[in-house]
């Protein structure tokens, strides 16, 4: 069977959206991925499984949606999400959501890699990465960047710690938190454009976990973009970067 074939109800709830009535953009990552573990479970591919038979879990690298139209509260959404290729060990996953009359609001893509739980790095057992045996279809998703391009200078925003409340079963700070990190470094003129916004991106680079202590810096690329970046304290690598582009 397709897995285009399995429909999901996408929830929607009062803490996802603002007083504006827009959608925060840790509110898009909860709505991917409520639909991408529910799927993979059914498919006896999720967390639990993973973690209990092979000592392995999912850990996202990227995350892009791109919007059709703004997505209301008041919209009663579904999406259907699908294997979409990707060179091993890496998986690409696209997905769509559409409306209760079946128009596509929202198309997108996720890459995601298997991660050894105990060792803490990206998982190269062969055997392991044979466990995720589906058939590629075609993405629906047109252009993916590998990673975040910004031509404008960044500053300093401010600079927060991790706290156990990001965290999750894996021990580091679970991916639907890096939209929250972006939305509190937005001006208020930036989160009044969050019902204009057009794509969202998201590259989790390297993990940040409890304690650790980073700072978040902000690019306005230009008009119609604006650019994030996390960097643990210490390093000068980028642990995350976010990229919001609006209409």
């Amino acid at each position: 069977m397709s897995e285009k074939n399995i429909i999901h109800k996408i929830p929607i709830d009062i803490s996802m959206y603002n007083v504006n009535g827009d959608f925060t953009p840790s509110a898009y990552q909860r709505m991917i991925m409520s639909m991408i573990e529910e799927h993979l479970d059914m498919l006896n591919l999720g967390e639990k499984h993973l973690m209990e038979e092979y000592g392995i879990s999912w850990v996202l690298l990227s995350t892009s949606i791109e919007f059709k139209r703004k997505i209301n509260p008041t919209d009663k959404l579904v999406g259907i999400t699908w294997h979409s290729g990707g060179r091993v060990p890496s998986f690409r996953r696209d997905f769509i959501f559409e409306d209760e009359d079946g128009n596509s609001v929202a198309t997108g893509a996720t890459v995601s890699t298997l991660f050894e739980n105990e060792a803490r790095k990206i998982c190269l057992n062969k055997e392991k990465l044979a466990v995720v045996d589906l058939e590629a279809e075609t993405p629906v998703l047109e252009f993916l960047e590998r990673k975040m391009k910004c031509g404008k200078p960044f500053e300093l925003v401010e600079d927060r710690t991790v706290r156990p409340s990001m965290t999750d079963g894996i021990g580091h700070v679970n991916n639907t938190k890096y939209g929250d990190f972006a939305y509190d470094a937005m001006s208020c003129e930036e989160i009044s454009r969050l019902g204009s916004i057009k794509r969202m991106d998201i590259w989790f680079n390297h993990e940040l976990r409890a304690g650790d202590r980073f700072e978040i810096y902000k690019s306005v690329e230009s008009e119609n973009a604006v650019c994030f970046m996390g960097k643990k304290i210490g390093e000068q690598r980028s642990a995350f970067d976010i990229k919001l582009s609006f209409c």
